[in-house]
């Protein structure tokens, strides 16, 4: 029984309403708990961080690049491992220079070479020693193939006093570089990051984690090692404080032979399209973000759920284009207020809160589709066998108003019964009673349906049916005398099956009347039928009780007889008392039934 009760629940609109509204509040829970919208925020992150890097203004004191190119490469013919002398030119232009700080994101060498050349590296060594004892320097631990970091010659180490720093990142799920946090990647690695330390010796302590500021600043470009070479080698020493006096200084290779990191925006001013860029530049960013405004903060976990459960309201009010709007409208208002939030610092992700708000608003299009299925099939049991198809598929489509909580309209009522049947019943054998009867409804329902009538009851031998509801019609009196001509006429096919069998033929009584009455959807908790009530019910139902006395097949009203007079075949039969009221009569013989 609890089971029974339960399930005449999820019946109940308001109650699956309102399931349906918690079912939508537990999935934007799920979503935003599991993270679900990520993918969806990340890809809306790079639009924003897009839309606002196009529109970023210089910044007055930025950071500057020192690129190792191609150029650089084909200058000087040593390998790269031994560098020594040039490094060491470079560090002394630096010296020159006086910038704030220098960071070397580069892979050091690993040993000084001196068992092949005595004394090759004491440049190299010097040069680092005289520059950090005036300026800060922090030199890069790149990573090995496997992960670890790679070791760096003893003597360099030495003449940098804690400056070692690694130069790990760590990237979201899609290979892309949008965070810095190296706790999602290593452990315990706060504090120890190139960019960090370059930081601390800007001023800047404890920077935090967060969203790297790719709005900040324009793209990047570099001054040419081999340039900054060329300045050292002719004393030029305006130039070189001109180019790097009281800025942060990064060396690293910019070349094809670079490592590259993918990141949301275009970065390079020599490769304006491409997303993935020298690891140095990516270095540079985070500086940049540190530095200036701070790394953007993502808001919390909880945050992010409240506007999940908020999207999740979208399940409210019901579905169509101005919702459609409305969800649209929402996300491009959400879209630029998250934008504006970025600027100033703070990361809204709207993966989830845009995820939820669909799932939401999908659910309710498809609980109204359900509810309309579960409708059109409520219609269809109710009106089935009422009206024909035409007007059935009219009344699920909603071109017809069904209005089964009850309506008044003017009708033409039809009342037709088999004359003598109740005696017929008495005297012929069950099975043969209920074969008439099939036989007769079967016939008479076909003909109250070619026009367009509706079924109200078969009681006996009588059928009662009503023409103008729930199908409003030009005229229900011509359309109900139509049927009444075509019920004596399939009154003879019947009566040819029936005498095949055996069985005495039939005679039916035909009355007609038009009058206001209430048709609704009338009836018990378990069943209702469609079906009129009124005085002209009442009208129609003594006036088939003349029928047999006035010798006529079918007897009407006068605004029936009205709308029949053209056709002819029409008389009075005279003023009778019916159903509590005075009625003219009038007797109708169908012309097309002569001729037969």
């Amino acid at each position: 029984m609890i089971g029974m009760a339960g399930f005449e629940r999820l019946r109940d609109p308001r109650f699956s309403w309102l399931l349906g509204l918690a079912g939508c509040l537990v999935v934007a829970l799920v979503f935003s708990y599991f993270h679900t919208g990520d993918f969806l925020s990340r890809k809306i992150l790079d639009r924003q961080f897009n839309f606002l890097h196009q529109r970023a203004h210089p910044i007055q004191t930025d950071v500057v690049i020192v690129g190792i190119d191609e150029e650089s490469f084909k200058e000087f013919k040593e390998p790269f491992e031994l560098w020594h002398p040039h490094l060491a030119s470079f560090l002394q232009a630096m010296r020159t220079a006086k910038p704030r700080v220098v960071g070397l994101d580069i892979a050091l060498p690993q040993q000084s070479y001196q068992f092949m050349l005595p004394h090759y590296g004491e440049g190299m060594v010097k040069a680092l020693q005289a520059l950090s004892a005036e300026t800060p320097v922090v030199l890069a631990r790149k990573l090995d193939g496997g992960g670890g970091l790679r070791p760096v010659d003893v003597a360099l180490a030495s003449s940098v006093d804690e400056a070692l720093a690694s130069v790990a990142l760590c990237v979201d799920a899609d290979g892309v570089l949008r965070r810095f946090d190296l706790n999602r990647c290593t452990v315990n690695a706060q504090g120890t990051s190139f960019t960090e330390k370059i930081a601390a010796r800007l001023g800047v302590m404890q920077p935090g984690i967060g969203l790297v500021d790719y709005s900040a600043g324009q793209k990047f470009d570099y001054i040419p090692f081999s340039r900054v070479l060329e300045w050292q080698g002719q004393a030029d020493m305006q130039r070189l404080r001109e180019t790097f006096s009281g800025k942060a200084v990064l060396l690293g290779i910019v070349s094809a032979r670079a490592e590259k990191v993918r990141v949301p925006v275009p970065m390079a001013v020599w490769s304006p399209m491409d997303r993935r860029v020298p690891e140095v530049l990516v270095q540079a960013q985070i500086l940049r973000s540190m530095t200036g405004n701070g790394l953007v903060r993502e808001i919390t976990l909880w945050g992010g759920a409240c506007l999940a459960l908020a999207s999740a309201l979208f399940w409210l009010g019901r579905s169509g284009w101005i919702k459609l709007a409305a969800l649209v409208v929402t996300s491009v208002v959400f879209w630029l207020l998250a934008a504006w939030m970025l600027a100033s610092g703070i990361y809204l992700p709207l993966g989830g809160m845009l995820i939820s708000g669909l799932f939401a608003f999908i659910a309710r299009l498809g609980y109204e589709s359900i509810l309309q299925m579960r409708d059109r099939k409520g219609l269809r049991e109710l009106f089935g066998s009422y009206v024909n198809r035409e007007i059935l598929g009219e009344i699920v489509s909603g071109k017809i108003d069904s209005n089964q909580e009850g309506e008044r309209v003017r009708v033409c009522l039809l009342h037709a019964r088999i004359s003598g049947f109740s005696k017929r019943v008495q005297e012929e054998a069950p099975q043969t009673t209920v074969f008439l009867l099939n036989e007769y409804f079967s016939q008479m329902a076909i003909a109250v349906h070619q026009h367009q009538g509706t079924l109200d009851r078969f009681a006996g031998s009588d059928l009662v049916a009503f023409f103008g509801a729930p199908k409003a019609l030009e005229s229900p009196e011509r359309s109900a005398l139509e049927a009444a001509q075509e019920m004596l006429l399939r009154q003879r096919e019947v009566n040819g099956s029936l005498q095949a069998g055996g069985i005495r033929g039939i005679e039916i009584e035909i009355a007609l009347h038009v009058g206001q009455v209430v048709v609704g959807r009338i009836g018990s908790l378990a069943r209702k039928e469609y079906t009129a009530i009124g005085s002209a019910v009442d009208v129609v139902d003594a006036l088939v009780e003349l029928a047999g006395s006035t010798g006529y097949p079918v007897v009407c009203s006068a605004e029936v007889a009205e709308a029949v007079r053209s056709a002819g075949g029409i008389s009075v039969v005279g003023e009778r008392f019916v159903g509590g009221e005075n009625l003219q009569v009038y007797g109708w013989t169908p012309p097309v039934l002569g001729g037969l």
